[in-house]
């Protein structure tokens, strides 16, 4: 049994998870976007990973700064969008590729200069958005189903035995919880913190 309760938020921050693509796409596709573009001197690129919260737009960009070797801004709705955009234009001094997560934060004067200022440097822009920026391509577009769901339990809970994974699943817990949140998988996860606590946790402690 795990030390701790996986539903923590240390073990659910962007990234900690592999992203779990559809299909046959993979990490080193989407970055090659971004390496065909290096080659190109006179011209820059925007590219958009674009979804509804909770569904793996910040651990697939987590994952594209990793492989691409190159600055990623991550702006929060908690903070002023005065200081957001104060850390992205300072971010993107002298850099070619840049990515922002949380593009939406900026207020949309800053959207215009961030991208002003890409077009006359020749920066290329890679973002997170809930919806396809305008001047942007789109990247990816992330969303939860059936595979995903399962695809992220079983790397949470690959310590534990297949049957607790089932037991989470098939709980009234999840389902309500997966009801409710739609999209948002990331909720849901921090949902199940509790259940977890009161079940697995709870069942240990009483043997």
């Amino acid at each position: 049994m795990m030390a701790s309760n996986p539903f923590s938020s240390r073990y659910l921050e962007p990234g900690a998870i592999p992203f779990c693509f559809r299909d046959k796409q993979t990490l080193e596709v989407l970055a090659q976007r971004f390496g065909q573009w290096q080659h190109r001197q006179s011209s820059s690129l925007r590219l958009a990973i674009v979804g509804p919260h909770g569904s793996g737009k910040s651990t697939l960009m987590s994952h594209l700064s990793r492989r691409l070797d190159c600055p990623l801004v991550v702006l929060h709705s908690s903070t002023s969008k005065w200081n957001n955009l104060q850390l992205v234009m300072q971010s993107a001094r002298k850099q070619r590729l840049f990515l922002v997560d949380g593009y939406e934060q900026l207020p949309l004067w800053g959207q215009v200069l961030l991208l002003a200022r890409s077009k006359l440097h020749r920066i290329s822009l890679g973002v997170t958005a809930h919806r396809l920026p305008r001047a942007f391509e789109l990247l990816w577009e992330t969303r939860v189903d059936s595979k995903v769901e399962t695809y992220v339990i079983e790397r949470l809970l690959r310590e534990v035995s297949p049957q607790v994974q089932s037991a989470l699943m098939e709980s009234e817990a999840w389902k309500v919880s997966r009801s409710k949140r739609g999209a948002n998988l990331r909720e849901s996860l921090f949902d199940m913190y509790d259940w977890w606590r009161d079940t697995v946790d709870g069942n240990s402690r009483s043997r």
